[in-house]
């Protein structure tokens, strides 16, 4: 029972670090594949949806989307979080 015990706390803790280290951590997509000439004429990405964040608060509809955007931007782009965006609300 003890072992048990010591398993799932090791997991707990394990989830709890990844998702602290996850959310404040830089995190960043390799894009190097969408670099390839072959890949940038046929500009072609999966409908997959997988939303990611980016730095300048858009959300990309999956990985391939936001590196066709960095690249286009020249590399500004970075990931917030995966997922939505928060949406901004305009003071008026």
């Amino acid at each position: 029972m003890e072992k048990m015990k010591t398993f799932f706390v090791a997991i707990l803790t394990t989830g709890y670090f990844s998702y602290i280290f996850g959310v404040f951590l830089h995190k960043d997509i390799s894009c190097s594949y969408y670099q390839r000439k072959s890949v940038q004429r046929k500009r072609i990405c999966s409908i997959k949806v997988s939303p990611l964040c980016a730095s300048n608060n858009v959300t990309y509809a999956n990985s391939c989307v936001f590196c066709f955007a960095n690249i286009a931007l020249r590399w500004t782009l970075h990931i917030r979080h995966f997922g939505k965006c928060a949406k901004i609300s305009k003071v008026t």
